[in-house]
């Protein structure tokens, strides 16, 4: 608890609105300006800067994919049949990577965390937003005017930093016009949770936002 405390003060902060290829929402991307701004103004020292990757999406899915479909080997038909059928659907997608396939993703990730490594000599932390669109019904994969299938579509702010194996945290910065909630993603250097956490403290008692609640 005590190492949450220190706020901004001399930070390097790169603030990354749309990591240089996603598509953000108007009213987002208004949420996480103002938010940097917090940071700014609490003295940390800002730069809009990407991080300069192009979107992991395949390395994120072979991994993810062969996980599920290693993960579900084990159990039969029957309890499969008891599961989430997008975790089956991906399963067993999952089944048909070879090794060489699989092997080559894990050099990618391996050089995206490298990547990340050399930026983040320079920048302390990254600001993103979280989700790039908003708040959509509850009980669906993906929102319903949406031509894709899976949570990937919309969650490309967060997927990278599983790969890079880096602490990230989500804090709330805002809502939208309709009264709906907008994320802001503080992404740290690998094996930096601490100020990470430090960080969205600091964040959350400039800004705290518990008098307001989603509409």
């Amino acid at each position: 608890m005590d190492a949450l405390e220190g706020g901004f003060e001399g930070l390097r902060v790169a603030s990354s609105p749309d990591l240089g290829y996603v598509s953000v929402h108007p009213e987002v991307q208004e949420a996480v300006r103002a938010a940097v701004r917090i940071f700014e103004d609490m003295g940390a020292r800002v730069e809009q800067a990407d991080p300069g990757f192009q979107d992991p999406l395949e390395i994120f899915n072979i991994h993810w994919y062969a996980g599920a479909a290693n993960a579900l080997r084990a159990y039969g038909e029957k309890l499969r049949e008891t599961m989430d059928p997008g975790l089956i659907e991906i399963a067993n997608e999952g089944t048909e990577y070879s090794a060489l396939e699989y092997l080559e993703a894990v050099g990618r990730r391996s050089e995206l965390a490298i990547h990340m490594g050399r930026f983040h000599r320079e920048y302390d932390l990254l600001l993103t937003p979280t989700v790039p669109i908003v708040a959509f019904d509850a009980g669906r994969e993906v929102p319903a005017c949406s031509s894709h299938r899976r949570w990937t579509s919309w969650t490309p702010f967060t997927y990278p930093f599983n790969l890079t194996q880096q602490p990230a945290a989500s804090v709330p910065c805002g809502f939208t016009s309709d009264g709906l909630p907008v994320g802001l993603q503080i992404a740290g250097t690998k094996y930096e949770d601490v100020l990470v956490l430090r960080a969205a403290h600091a964040y959350q008692t400039a800004n705290p936002l518990t008098d307001q609640r989603p509409s």
